[in-house]
C-alpha cells in the first residue's frame, strides 16, 4: 500500500516536534520516469518557537508502488530530481526491511519509513537549536490550557486501571493541532501523569500513572485559573451554546452562596469577539451602566452543555477570592466530585 500524506505528517510532528506541511510539488519538470515511478511532494518543517522560528523545506518521493527499487538505482533516480531543486531530497517507502534501511544509510540516502526510522542527517543542524531550547526550558512549570482542558475531560470521564489511549483520544472532542497535542503529551509524560503504554508502528499509546484522585492532587500545583481577564458590560445575557454561568453566579448554582448583585458569564475570547462584533453587548466602565460581567476562559466549560462552568474549573477560578462565603461554598462543592476532595 502507498504511504498516505497523514502517515508522514503524524510520524514527524510527533518524533520532531514540530510542525510539518505537505504539498504537491507539479513545479518541479522532472523526467516522465520519474513521475510514473514517484508521487512529488513538498514538505516545509516549521522548526523553533514563535519569536524565533525557520523553515526547512524538502521534497519528498513517494513511490507509486510502494517497492523499493534498490539503493544504486535509487540514488541515481534522486541525483536527477536534485537536478531540478537545490532542496533536500528524501525516500519515503512504507515497508523497508531492516538490510534495506542500513543500506540506505550506508550509501547516504536521505529516507523516511513513517512509524520506524528516518535518516535525514541536514535536519541536525536545524534541530539542534530547537532541541537545545526544550532542554533549556527545564520542568514544567505550568499546564498549557489546553494540557489542563485535557486532564480535567479526561478525569470527570475516568478510566480503567488498565485502559490506554492513543493521544488523539486523550484530545477527546477538544479541536487543538497536532502540534499543540504533541506538546500536551509532552507535559503529562514529564509530569508522570501518563507513560507510554505500547507502540504499534507510529501510533502511541499511553496510560494514566494512577487513580483521578492521585492525578489530581499530583497535576494541582501546575493548573491556573483558566481566567485571563474579567470585563464588566451593560447587559445581562442568556446561558446558551458558548455562554456559560460562571464566577459565583455557578457556585451559588451549585451550593447555597447567595447569588451575586451581578450574574458573571464565562466565554473564550473568540465567543467574546464575536458577540461584541454582533453587537450582543459592549463594555463599560461607567458604574451605573454595569449589568453583568464576562470572564475570558482560556478554555470553554467541560460542562458546556449544561450551560455553567465545570466543578474543577470553576474551583481553579475561584480558588483565590478573599471571600470567606465564597471558600465555604467552594468546600461544598469540592464534596460533589469525588477527585476534588483529593485537593485536601
Amino acid at each position: 500500500m502507498p504511504v498516505l500524506r497523514d502517515d508522514i505528517r503524524l510520524y514527524l510532528e510527533s518524533t520532531l516536534g514540530v510542525d510539518a506541511q505537505l504539498r504537491p510539488a507539479p513545479e518541479l519538470k522532472v523526467p516522465h520516469y520519474i513521475k510514473d515511478a514517484y508521487k512529488l511532494v513538498n514538505l516545509v518543517l516549521l522548526i523553533g518557537g514563535k519569536n524565533k522560528q525557520s523553515k526547512l523545506s524538502m521534497v519528498l518521493l513517494l513511490p507509486v508502488d510502494d517497492e523499493y527499487p534498490g539503493a544504486v538505482t535509487l540514488g541515481k533516480h534522486i541525483a536527477q530530481v536534485q537536478r531540478f531543486t537545490d532542496k533536500v531530497v528524501v525516500y519515503v517507502c512504507k515497508s523497508l526491511s531492516v538490510p534495506e534501511r542500513r543500506s540506505l544509510i550506508a550509501n547516504h540516502i536521505n529516507f523516511i519509513q513513517p512509524g520506524y526510522q528516518l535518516f535525514i542527517p541536514e535536519l541536525a543542524m536545524d534541530l539542534r537549536e530547537s532541541v537545545r531550547t526544550r532542554r533549556n526550558e527545564g520542568e514544567v512549570s505550568d499546564l498549557l490550557p489546553a494540557s489542563q482542558a485535557m486532564l480535567l475531560a479526561r478525569l470527570y470521564e475516568g478510566w480503567d486501571s488498565d485502559q490506554v489511549f492513543k493521544a488523539g483520544d486523550i484530545m477527546g472532542e477538544f479541536k487543538y493541532s497536532r502540534v499543540t497535542l504533541a506538546k500536551v503529551i509532552d507535559q503529562l509524560l514529564k509530569l508522570g501523569i501518563v507513560h507510554p503504554a505500547q507502540t504499534r508502528g507510529f501510533k502511541h499509546f499511553y496510560s494514566f500513572s494512577a487513580p483521578p484522585p492521585d492525578l489530581f492532587k499530583k497535576a494541582l500545583q501546575f493548573m491556573r485559573s483558566p481566567v485571563k481577564r474579567r470585563v464588566a458590560i451593560d447587559r445581562v445575557l442568556h446561558a446558551r451554546n458558548g455562554v456559560f454561568l460562571a464566577g459565583e453566579t455557578a457556585l451559588a448554582k451549585s451550593t447555597m452562596l447567595a447569588d451575586p448583585a451581578q450574574p458573571v458569564f464565562g466565554m473564550t475570547k473568540k465567543q467574546f469577539d464575536t458577540m461584541v462584533e454582533d453587537k450582543e453587548f459592549r463594555e463599560t466602565g461607567e458604574v451605573d451602566e454595569i449589568r453583568a460581567w464576562v470572564e475570558i476562559w482560556a478554555y470553554r466549560s467541560l460542562a458546556e452543555d449544561k450551560n455553567i462552568a465545570d466543578e474543577a474549573s470553576l474551583l481553579l477560578s475561584l480558588k483565590d477570592n478573599p471571600d470567606e462565603r465564597v471558600q465555604q461554598a467552594l468546600d461544598d462543592l469540592r464534596r460533589t466530585v469525588s477527585w476534588l476532595r483529593s485537593e485536601d
